[in-house]
């Protein structure tokens, strides 16, 4: 029998509404029907390569329906940025500057919001440390989403195997005791 500490919001893992949203739901509150969704995944591994702080655009998402098909309702919006690619140097992977700000990309909070009202989207989902660019000091995306009651996806692998539309994805979550999210292992299927 082994003995674990973990912390919460590392590896692959889920943000519940409580990781940032006062009274939010904790993740032994998210429901089984949450975590099992369609997902679709929305590539900016060439513009992320030349410019680390970039973020998803409702522009993207439009560009996105017009070669893939509309956005399902209640699905999982999963951002490919390429970023899995440097999981094994951390200071990559953070993108780091000398004076310590992070580097990678992520959802902009229109486009967040953009998904949450016309396409009552349940998650949102990014190959980097955060649904927020990590040039982000107020983590709007993250308070527009868990603020409307739905969680995020971090650090997630291999979106580029899964295709643009079409998958299903399974959100296997640790569920901690008032935990403002878990570990996670997210299977896709298609």
């Amino acid at each position: 029998m082994q003995e674990w500490r973990i912390i919460e919001h590392i590896g692959t893992h889920v943000d519940a509404p409580a990781h940032f949203t006062a009274g939010g739901r904790t993740s032994t509150e998210l429901r089984p029907a949450e975590l099992l969704l369609p997902a679709v995944v929305i590539d900016i591994a060439a513009r992320a390569q030349r410019d680390p702080d970039t973020a998803i655009t409702i522009d993207d998402l439009r560009a996105f329906e017009r070669r893939h098909g509309r956005i399902p309702d209640g699905a999982a919006v999963l951002m490919y940025s390429g970023w899995g690619a440097k999981v094994g140097d951390p200071d990559a992977y953070r993108g780091t500057d000398a004076a310590g700000t992070l580097h990678f990309p992520g959802f902009g909070v229109d486009a967040c919001e953009w998904l949450l009202r016309h396409r009552r989207i349940r998650s949102l989902g990014v190959d980097t440390l955060s649904i927020d660019p990590g040039v982000s000091t107020t983590f709007d995306a993250h308070l527009a989403l868990t603020g409307a009651d739905r969680y995020g996806l971090e650090n997630l692998a291999n979106l580029q195997q899964i295709p643009r539309h079409g998958a299903t994805i399974f959100v296997g979550l640790i569920p901690y005791e008032g935990g403002s999210g878990g570990q996670a292992r997210v299977l896709a299927t298609w």
